[in-house]
């Protein structure tokens, strides 16, 4: 183990989103060169106003890969959610071209924390492929994982309901306790085992308290400076809701996980509600609190600069 040399960009996938872009800035928070992967240059000129090297590649295109990974030697790699047939695709598509290019290390931001042994539910199954795929490739790897998005809160229609109707409205029990974290912790946190060179490990990502619904909804109150109550949605509600603004079929597929967690209430327990424990690879990582992360994004709750976490990890919010 060794930090590992910063005169060389590392390769960040997926740039142009709101968790690429998380590791992004905490790339360059930690003295890091960026080079970005991303669709269309044209579509992300914030990341060209910071200084970031700009490469266009599609994970389908694994030629793309292969000349985005040119003289790169560590990266930090997502595969965007989808079926599992194009999750595939484009997770033996990245790590091909990681082969190609001779990396060293990757570090591996799976969209969700799982849990350890295999079970039908999509969003695990999906996880467990990827890294079944990393693994089998020989690549040097750590993984982060997540429990679940402050960044949630941030979503358009979540946000809404929150300023203007003092409701959070997710498809989770009240009582179902959750060590909330964020897009920026995990960022901090991947780039954190990539500066002290931790090519293994799987590292999950939760926030330092653990609070139920109605605990969680106090806090936001106290630093938003007024009422918020926290109201469980019905899953078959939900399911209808996401159906209406995404598409027939696509609510079943969105709410499989949190059905998982509310028929299996230990493992829910398990992957959500355990506050972070820092091993000696992140002892110098600090999760952020829920009272700072709402401190910190108190304006954009207010002044409608929302963003979505664009994952598993994400709570879509109910349309009606």
């Amino acid at each position: 183990m060794s930090a590992i040399d910063k005169s060389q960009p590392i390769l960040i996938y997926l740039a142009g989103g709101v968790q690429g872009g998380a590791v992004v800035r905490a790339a360059l928070r930690r003295g890091f060169k960026v080079r970005a992967l991303v669709r269309d240059r044209k579509r992300v000129p914030a990341l060209s106003a910071i200084g970031v090297e700009l490469v266009e590649g599609d994970l389908r295109d694994p030629a793309s890969l292969r000349a985005a990974g040119a003289g790169i030697a560590h990266a930090v790699m997502q595969i965007p959610i989808g079926s599992q047939d194009d999750m595939r695709i484009q997770a033996e598509n990245a790590v091909s071209a990681s082969i190609a290019c001779g990396l060293k290390s990757v570090v591996l931001k799976l969209a969700s924390a799982s849990r350890s042994a295999p079970c039908e539910e999509p969003s695990f199954v999906a996880n467990a492929m990827i890294e079944d795929i990393v693994r089998r490739s020989g690549l040097p790897f750590c993984i982060v994982r997540p429990t679940m998005y402050l960044d949630n809160l941030l979503k358009p229609s979540a946000r809404k309901d929150i300023v203007e109707e003092g409701v959070f409205a997710p498809p989770m029990a009240e009582s179902q306790r959750i060590a909330w974290t964020s897009v920026d912790d995990c960022a901090r946190a991947a780039m954190t085992l990539l500066a002290h060179g931790i090519h293994s490990g799987d590292y999950r990502i939760a926030g330092p308290d653990s609070v139920t619904g109605k605990e969680l909804a106090s806090r936001m109150s106290l630093w938003l400076g007024r009422q918020i109550t926290y109201r469980a949605q019905p899953l078959d509600e939900f399911e209808r809701d996401v159906d209406a603004a995404m598409g027939p079929g696509t609510g079943r597929r969105v709410a499989s996980k949190f059905r998982f967690f509310a028929s299996n209430p230990e493992e829910a327990n398990a992957i959500l509600s355990r506050p972070f424990e820092a091993g000696s690879e992140l002892k110098d990582f600090r999760p952020t609190g829920i009272e700072e992360w709402v401190r910190q994004h108190r304006k954009a709750f207010f002044e409608g600069s929302a963003s979505s976490a664009g994952d598993h990890g994400a709570i879509p919010r109910k349309t009606a």
